[in-house]
């Protein structure tokens, strides 16, 4: 090969072979050593490890984490109510709720309530309740009841496959949104003071979201086990997407 034909690879760049299921480690290495290549087999895991201990190496520790990309959102003090639930409907559909979707919120059915409250409760809740079988509300003993009524006969009118079930407890003081017992939101405000005060909506880690699942089945708000959603088998011969 000619001088003039040679590309440079830098030191962050990898080249990575794909199309083939199976191979002969000897006639890789036959064919990729004269070129001046050691080929190393590995996980995609090892790969990444590998390259975060090397970034952190060279570029330092706050280099790594300028590469995160937050996902959490910050709910502002605004009237704008449509504009300050657009980003809690989009972190509600990243959780991708299929079976059961519970929400915490001592204070989700109040007696004293924004005018258009059950509209904003609806518009959240509404699309959820196409896809979900139950949506478990747990709020504190003192709540409004006609609103219950009312959202009921709104998310679940009759031959709607999603029912909604309601429980009270007075053990939790955070507000928590859970899909399917497995994936969660937490949220700075009860849905009814959204607006008021700036707010944080965040992601729950999964260990949190399994600790609060059991501390309400022991608190008997919900029954059973944690949902285990059965993980999608895909062929292990084809690299995923």
């Amino acid at each position: 090969m000619s001088a003039q034909n040679l590309v440079p690879l830098p030191e962050d760049e990898y080249i990575i072979l794909t199309g083939a299921t199976e191979f002969d480690p000897q006639a890789l290495l036959a064919a990729v050593g004269p070129l001046g290549f050691e080929p190393h087999i590995g996980s995609r895991s090892a790969l990444a490890e590998w390259e975060l201990k090397r970034l952190v190496r060279v570029k330092g520790v706050s280099y790594v984490w300028r590469l995160v990309e937050l996902e959490e959102a910050v709910l502002p003090q605004s009237h704008d109510l449509p504009g300050i639930v657009a980003p809690l409907t989009n972190m509600i559909s990243r959780l991708a709720p299929t079976q059961d979707f519970v929400i915490v919120d001592r204070y989700l059915l109040p007696k004293k309530k924004p005018t258009d409250y059950l509209n904003t409760l609806v518009s959240l809740l509404g699309p959820m309740s196409q896809t979900v079988s139950q949506i478990t509300l747990v709020t504190g003993k003192d709540h409004d009841a006609q609103l219950l009524t009312d959202l009921v006969a709104q998310l679940s009118p009759p031959g709607s496959k999603c029912q909604i079930a309601h429980r009270t407890s007075e053990a939790f003081h955070d507000r928590f949104w859970i899909a399917d017992r497995q994936r969660g939101l937490f949220i700075g405000t009860s849905l009814n003071g959204i607006g008021a005060r700036y707010a944080l909506a965040d992601y729950l880690d999964d260990n949190d979201v399994h600790e609060i699942v059991d501390a309400l089945i022991s608190e008997g708000v919900l029954g059973g086990p944690r949902f285990v959603v059965a993980e999608t088998k895909r062929d292990v011969t084809k690299p995923p997407q």
